[in-house]
């Protein structure tokens, strides 16, 4: 619900854009900015909706583990886990470390993630924004000081709005 709320505000930022910029600039200003925007925000909403898929999936195998945890005698006897045992903590600073080694991720779970990362719809997402790119450049509408500054105002749009507009 939130990427369809965010792909709005999106939309109407562009609208809001496209008509000042087309009220005092010229037409390779408009285009520039138009197609600035509209791939920019492309590539912010794949991305959110790229880590989104990451997030739900960890979830899912967080909760699959943490289910297989327990035995099925344990889960009679203590449905709720309120008499699960719970490590005590750690006060040594060696011993500290030394969990910390061994929680560490291996390069099977970073090349994991780095791979999560290069999915589909982030990929076309930027091959839009290239073709975009060139497209501007190739018709001779590419203005740099309308393009670049573009870029980033869906980006700083898209943060402003999740921290200021989403209860959670």
């Amino acid at each position: 619900m939130q990427l369809k709320q965010l792909s709005l505000v999106l939309i109407s930022f562009l609208l809001i854009g496209s008509s000042i910029i087309y009220a005092v600039a010229s037409k390779a200003e408009l285009l520039s900015f138009i197609i600035a925007f509209a791939t920019s925000s492309i590539v912010v909403l794949a991305s959110f909706k790229n880590y989104k898929n990451i997030v739900l999936k960890r979830l899912e195998t967080m909760q699959a583990q943490e289910a297989d945890s327990r035995d099925t005698i344990d889960k009679l006897e203590d449905p709720y886990g309120v008499f699960d045992d719970e490590e005590e903590p750690i006060t040594d600073i060696k011993e500290l470390k030394e969990q910390l080694k061994k929680e560490k991720r291996g390069k099977k779970e970073v090349a994991k993630d780095s791979l999560s990362a290069f999915t589909p719809l982030r990929i076309f997402a930027y091959i839009i924004l290239v073709v975009g790119f060139f497209y501007l450049l190739k018709s001779g509408n590419l203005d740099l000081k309308y393009y670049i500054p573009t870029l980033i105002i869906p980006n700083i749009t898209s943060v402003i709005y999740l921290v200021f507009f989403t209860k959670n």
